[in-house]
């Protein structure tokens, strides 16, 4: 999909159906801080891992003929060299930069905010507007607790992933499970320090091997061990403040093996989940905030006054009312659907649903969902195409059309969207409008 074709998709899509705003106000003399400038790092790749850099704008009224900067420093004492110029065609839209990038690996990645790009808009007489700094996101929660700290889960925007440890690593560039098993181009700890804080990880058993925890997408593809995931998680958490939910969810592999009855009615073995939960209380007791009579009740504060910042949801009712040391798991909200238009409905019905009384922290997952047939035909090509074809929409729907409802959103790729930084906004702005 080409720039031009990406913009009039979201131009089109970004008009909610009845024509108006379904939003909820609370102070409607603030203004409606519904204006983006970002950009994204879009999920297809080359064969040397590297991804094109697009700009986006939503809702923006622009001078004629301003334009928008893109600008990287090459060393932190170094002025700002442009390296990206945009002429807006519209309040809207969004554009190909032809500008190649890498994303840092993970130990390059600091626990201080560091920033990647500079975002400018330049005046027709070539003067600058105004400047931003896309940077990493490793402290935005608790830099904001005086925002966030009275709310419960269920209240605050949190960017989250979709398989979240099913990510990208050198050796997957063009093969097969690049294509159809990987959602992510960044680990775990890279995810963490880019600002999200929902986690969504599929946990396999398999005890013929050195591990016996692997992280899968679906019951045949093995990404990576739990014990890697767990000591990513760890060295975030023991370097900054901030607070992160973990579900726990699917359970391939020999969770359903050794027992016939069991396998035949779909049921896992109880006693493999529970040596699963011993496993995660033993990695990480010194991390888990467990469960009280409150449960999902409980606000931010009451987690960052324990002192133990990660909540792990399970999959798996019983479990989850065995342990303390597991919660219910987030709600994950499904559309399965194939077409962008279908995502806005499913994603617009959830969103107009949403209560204020609701407990229970919920998912929105968006991303489009192929079947058997869409795969053999590649109808909708491979996960990064469909990735690249409604992130940017994604983004732009949740700047503006639900950012007083959102809660958990979890998409795939997440540097090809702007939603951590929609996220951090949004929340400052339902503070503003509500002052809780």
């Amino acid at each position: 999909m080409d720039g031009c074709t990406a913009t009039l998709i979201l131009t089109f899509l970004l008009m909610p159906i009845d024509g108006t705003f379904a939003t909820r106000v609370c102070n409607t003399s603030v203004e409606n801080g519904q204006s983006r400038i970002g950009i994204l790092v879009s999920p297809i790749i080359s064969e040397s891992m590297t991804h094109e850099i697009e700009v986006y704008w939503s809702n923006v009224s622009f001078e004629p003929s301003e334009k928008i900067l893109i600008m990287k420093r090459d060393s932190p004492q170094s002025d700002p060299v442009v390296i990206s110029t945009t002429t807006p065609n519209g309040p809207t839209g969004i554009q190909r930069t032809r500008i190649k990038t890498k994303f840092l690996p993970s130990s390059e990645l600091s626990f201080v905010p560091r920033c990647v790009f500079h975002i400018a808009r330049q005046t027709p007489e070539g003067g600058i507007k105004e400047m931003d700094c896309v940077r990493t996101q490793p402290t935005w929660m608790k830099e904001r607790q005086h925002i966030l700290g009275p709310l419960r889960f269920s209240q605050v925007f949190l960017p989250g992933t979709h398989n979240s440890a099913s990510y990208a690593r050198e050796n997957d560039a063009g093969s097969i499970f690049s294509d159809f098993a990987v959602n992510q181009n960044v680990d775990i700890f890279g995810q963490l320090i880019h600002g999200v804080r929902y986690l969504d990880i599929r946990v396999g058993h398999y005890p013929d091997t050195n591990e016996t925890w692997w992280t899968n997408h679906g019951p045949f593809y093995r990404s990576v061990s739990l014990k890697t995931v767990a000591e990513q998680v760890k060295r975030f958490l023991n370097n900054t403040e901030e607070i992160v939910i973990m579900d726990v969810r699917e359970f391939p592999g020999h969770f359903l093996r050794g027992n016939r009855s069991l396998r035949l009615s779909g049921f896992s073995d109880i006693s493999t989940h529970r040596k699963l939960v011993s496993y995660l209380e033993n990695e990480f007791r010194d991390h888990l905030f467990l469960r009280n009579n409150r449960g999902w009740r409980v606000t931010l504060n009451d987690v960052w006054s324990s002192g133990r910042r990660l909540i792990i949801g399970y999959e798996h009712t019983r479990i989850a009312e065995e342990h303390a040391s597991v919660w219910p798991c987030v709600q994950h909200q499904w559309g399965n659907v194939r077409t962008i238009a279908d995502l806005y409905k499913h994603l617009d019905r959830i969103e107009s649903n949403d209560s204020d009384y609701r407990v229970r922290p919920r998912s929105a997952m968006a991303q489009l969902t192929a079947n058997f047939m869409d795969v053999i035909s590649n109808r909708l090509g491979n996960l990064r195409d469909m990735a690249y074809s409604v992130n940017a929409n994604v983004t732009n729907w949740y700047s503006t059309l639900w950012q007083y409802s959102a809660n958990i959103v979890a998409v795939d790729f997440v540097k090809g969207t702007g939603i951590v930084e929609t996220a951090i906004k949004a929340n400052e702005n339902r503070h503003l409008r509500c002052l809780y």
